[in-house]
């Protein structure tokens, strides 16, 4: 069998790493063996100088590959430069070859036509670090092998684009934030150095230990003694987005240590989750942006952090380890846990319609399973067990085809449904029924067993789980709930199924924890020994996804065993490496899929609201005495609206000036407030946003050819004509020009921009297509609205950012970009300007407005002792009082009602399922329909503070044309006068 890439590339990698001589030759080893190849920095400087040494005895690619020890020595350096990167960012690594990668690029992209990778030599080798950052290592060598520093850079440039892919979103569902951020820590230690103060948490062991939480509250004293923090910092240190990530990180990894190590099950929850709940009582903070979720109350682990470090609330634990100690005291839960357990019968004497029951509830799972394992939702199910008059009153077999698919319309599950009416068919409906038949026992049958999917709470978070009810009818009874957690497969690991659990306390068993355990053990027996077909399946999946612990981080046996394959030596090196073609050392990937960005759903104004002064800095243009001269003048006067009312569509460069092509010389980059010349630039774009990139690239190679195919203007049609004169013109100017109806009917349009080039990633026109701003309604042909402007290129996405840059450094053997050095002037305040120069930049920007010293008061409302924590009930129950005085119309998130209101039972239904009904589970329900309403509401506010932060006025520009008008009134004045006189 051939090994496979990631067990040939472990193999290079684990032999330089140990220095032992491998059973296959390697080109230098004798050389390499004097590398120390432990992933530092100082392992780079020597593989530079190692390449250097290369570089001067003029060893180039072609003498390498042409044996197979020189190729196991290119294929090892490429390889230890990918995995240097994966390993110092704390990313996992996945090795493909050239098949394996055409194959994974074709399954990523729609349109197959963009999805082909060249069939090169630097194709031949891809590393997928992370979950969407790939490297192609073989792509440096030419550039190592003439003796290039380029390596630096290209680490340097790498591990920032790690890290900007690795942010964690913070409109995802709190879980997914919680998940987010804490896998920067899943390996026990923080490697991600964008987190601010990440120096001083290199020190901590995130094991989930109290130790660990002893570690972070030193490390969080050590922080105030260097920086020496007061409450009047508090404002300021929360700007910066780097010490919002180092709270939120901190604060997550508090709240899911402390609940596990109190056994507790919890869930997190959003601000606006809580305040629908808890109303204006609950005050909008970075402490209360994520809370930690208790069946009876709520905890805010993010004030540990903050009150650590600037004493808030005198009345709020000042260390992570205290806060834990309080959780123990006071929520310490009784989640019971029943793993699996092979070969093991079950000890304790128990009913045999129990075991009948729970043998019932192992095939139906079985049956549930088997669905998740084929990609089939999971549907609300009932198996009714019913006695044979013809065998003395025993239980029938199991039967697979007697389960039943819950249906709302079904009359022997929902009898109180009007057939006549038109009902949704959600899963709340489900779950009713299965409840209502659980209560009713329509049909008398001695045990109902059902299930259905759900959410659980659990001491590391909510996670989705089979919610399995046994009911037994005949004495002795028994009404057991169980639920069976699981992960869906992510970006991190594949489907997870964890143990069995029991949310329920023993007064509402009347069960010991014997008995319960000899019952799941017939539930597991039942589930892996089901005589069907469907056995193999499960058994498979049981095999592949079941964990024996509550852990987010363990790796399910599937991973495990990939990561052990891949992790076996060979005893040859037989890679296939691709050619070289044509002798060029930088060969085009494959093309960028533009459809994988949506501009439509880009909030621009809500980023610019956002900025923070260094970045409205960067948002900023700088008018020139040239630009005050040129008819362009009119798109600095628009920025304005454009920021506020503009939207983002992709546009295509027809033509531009020659010098957008060139890099950006060190003057202008270093000077760029001053009268550099102005470089423009005509872009076509559909007003619309909906035209594919593809088909405005066609549009322009159409127009730039009907212009060179007309010699004189009279002999072209007058609209092709009339664009090939302003093209003859350098000084003219167009502005929403309709796309030449001659060559297409569209609705395209044609608009000179003026390029500012710190706009840019890297100051030049690397690609011509660009995203672009447009007025919200340019599609109405009007010429003042017309006007667009290159969308500032921090606000790119990153993929596309690094593509730009990719293009540039093929064409000119390095990328030249802008970021860092645009991040250094600002770092040592290399971007500051004068008076002078402040009255030229646009748009004017009022200072951000923080919040003031009475708003970040609210905070007190957190320093109540956690003692007498603060009930959700009677939060909840006041909440509801205000509402009905006040109307407010905002729907409440039907997710975190139930959960704050565990005792509250208002309908008779809800009586009868508030025996089974737990706190921590909630039915998997699709957002409520008013939530799209507040998204929309939300940004017309942010539209709202957007223009309230944006001056309109320019004091200096006004004082001119106040003057010149002055000077025309008193001219005029003069003229009369002397005309008088002269008659």
């Amino acid at each position: 069998m051939k090994p496979t890439t990631a067990q040939q590339v472990n193999t290079l990698l684990y032999y330089l790493q140990t220095k032992q001589t491998p059973p296959f030759k390697i080109l230098f080893w004798e050389n390499l063996q004097k590398i120390d190849f432990d992933y530092s920095a100082n392992s780079l400087q020597q593989l530079s100088r190692f390449f250097a040494a290369m570089a001067k005895r003029h060893i180039q690619l072609p003498q390498l590959l042409a044996n197979q020890s020189g190729q196991a020595l290119v294929v090892a350096l490429a390889a230890y430069i990918a995995d240097y990167l994966a390993k110092t960012t704390g990313q996992a690594i996945a090795w493909y070859d050239y098949d394996r990668m055409s194959a994974q690029l074709a399954r990523q992209n729609k349109h197959p036509t963009h999805s082909q990778l060249p069939a090169n030599f630097y194709s031949s080798l891809t590393a997928r670090i992370g979950h969407k950052v790939y490297c192609q290592p073989l792509k440096l060598l030419p550039d190592l092998l003439q003796g290039k520093e380029v390596l630096p850079q290209f680490i340097a440039q790498m591990t920032q684009t790690l890290y900007q892919q690795s942010q964690v979103n913070l409109l995802q569902s709190p879980e997914a934030v919680c998940q987010g951020y804490l896998a920067k820590v899943k390996t026990g230690k923080l490697q991600d150095a964008a987190i601010a103060f990440s120096t001083y948490l290199a020190a901590v062991n995130f094991n989930h230990s109290r130790d660990s939480l002893v570690q972070i509250d030193e490390a969080l004293s050590a922080i105030q003694q260097a920086f020496g923090f007061t409450q009047a910092d508090y404002l300021d240190f929360l700007q910066d987005a780097s010490r919002q990530a180092f709270c939120y990180l901190l604060g997550f990894y508090i709240g899911v240590t402390s609940s596990r190590l109190a056994n507790a099950p919890v869930r997190w929850v959003s601000f606006a989750q809580m305040y629908d709940s808890l109303g204006e009582a609950f005050a909008e903070c970075l402490e209360h942006s994520f809370v930690l979720l208790f069946e009876d109350c709520y905890r805010t682990p993010m004030l540990v952090v903050t009150n650590r470090l600037f004493g808030l609330a005198s009345n709020f634990p000042t260390t992570a380890a205290e806060f834990a100690d309080i959780l123990q005291r006071q929520n310490a839960g009784r989640l019971a846990v029943y793993p699996y357990q092979d070969a093991v019968s079950a000890t304790a004497d128990l009913p045999a319609l129990w075991t009948s029951a729970m043998q019932a509830a192992g095939a139906l799972v079985a049956s549930v399973l088997s669905r998740l394992s084929q990609g089939q939702p999971i549907l609300p199910c009932v198996y009714q067990a019913h006695s044979s008059h013809n065998t003395g009153d025993e239980l029938t077999a199991f039967n697979p085809s007697n389960i039943k698919l819950l249906s709302p319309s079904d009359t022997d599950l929902d009898t109180d449904i009007d057939k006549n009416t038109n009902i949704e068919t959600d899963t709340d409906k489900l779950i009713d029924s299965l409840y209502q038949t659980l209560h009713q026992n329509p049909q008398l049958a001695p045990i109902i067993v059902g299930c259905f999917d759900s959410y659980t709470n659990l001491p590391m978070g909510r996670t989705e789980g089979i919610v399995i009810e046994i009911w037994v009818y005949e004495n002795p009874r028994l009404e057991l709930q169980l639920v069976l957690p699981y992960q869906s497969a992510n970006d991190w690991h594949s489907l997870k199924i964890y143990p069995l659990v029991s949310h329920q306390k023993s007064a509402q068993t009347a069960l010991t924890s014997e008995q319960i355990t000899a019952l799941t053990t017939h539930f597991y027996q039942a589930l892996l020994s089901t005589p069907s077909t469907q056995n193999t399946a499960v058994k498979t999946l049981w095999q592949d996804a079941y964990v024996n612990q509550l852990d987010s981080w363990v790796l399910p046996p599937k991973d495990q065993r990939i990561q052990q394959q891949n992790a076996q030596l060979v005893t040859r090196f037989d890679f296939a490496l691709l050619p070289i073609l044509d002798n060029q050392p930088n060969v085009n990937m494959a093309a960028f899929d533009y459809t994988s960005i949506d501009w439509r759903g880009f909030d621009l104004a809500k980023h610019i609201l956002q900025a923070s002064h260094h970045e409205q800095r960067y948002l900023q243009v700088y008018v020139s005495d040239n630009l005050i001269k040129d008819e362009l003048y009119r798109q600095v006067e628009a920025t304005e609206d454009l920021y506020r009312y503009g939207k983002v569509v992709w546009g295509v460069v027809i033509k531009s000036d020659a010098a957008l092509t060139e890099p950006i010389s060190e003057e202008e980059r270093d000077t760029p407030f001053a009268n550099h010349r102005v470089s423009c630039a005509d872009i076509l774009f559909d007003p619309s946003g909906q035209a594919r990139v593809e088909d405005l690239q066609a549009k322009a190679s159409q127009l730039m050819d009907a212009i060179c195919t007309v010699n004189q203007p009279p002999n072209g049609t007058p609209d092709v004509a009339f664009y090939q004169l302003h093209c003859q013109d350098d000084t003219s100017r167009v502005f929403n020009l309709a796309y030449p109806a001659s060559i297409a009917a569209t609705n395209y349009r044609i608009t000179t921009s003026w390029i500012w080039r710190r706009h840019l990633p890297n100051g030049m026109l690397s690609n011509s297509i660009v995203p672009i701003i447009i007025h919200t309604n340019a599609y109405q042909n009007k010429a003042e609205q017309g006007e667009i402007m290159v969308l500032p290129s921090q606000l790119w996405d990153k993929a596309y950012y690094h593509y730009w840059l990719s293009l540039a450094y093929e064409q000119f053997g390095q990328d030249y970009d802008l970021l860092p050095y645009i991040h250094w002037q600002q770092k040592y305040a290399q971007d500051s300007t004068d008076a002078a120069t402040q009255k030229r930049l646009w748009p004017k920007f009022k200072p951000n407005r923080t919040p003031s010293r009475e708003q970040s008061s609210a905070i007190g409302l957190m320093s109540d002792k956690l003692e007498n924590p603060i009930s959700a009930t009677a939060k909840q129950q006041s909440t509801i009082q205000k509402a009905a005085i006040q109307q407010k119309t905002r729907q409440k998130i039907a997710d975190v009602q139930p959960t704050l209101q565990p005792s509250i039972e208002s309908t008779p239904q809800a009586a009868q399922t508030s025996q089974t009904s737990q706190a921590s589970l909630t039915s998997k329900a699709m957002p409520p329909s008013a939530l799209s309403n507040e998204l929309t509401q939300q940004l017309m506010n942010d539209k709202l503070r957007l223009q309230t932060q944006l001056s309109t006025k320019d004091t200096a520009k006004d004082k001119k044309l106040l003057v010149i008008a002055i000077g025309g009134v008193l001219v005029l004045i003069i003229m009369v006068i002397l005309v008088k006189l002269m008659r």
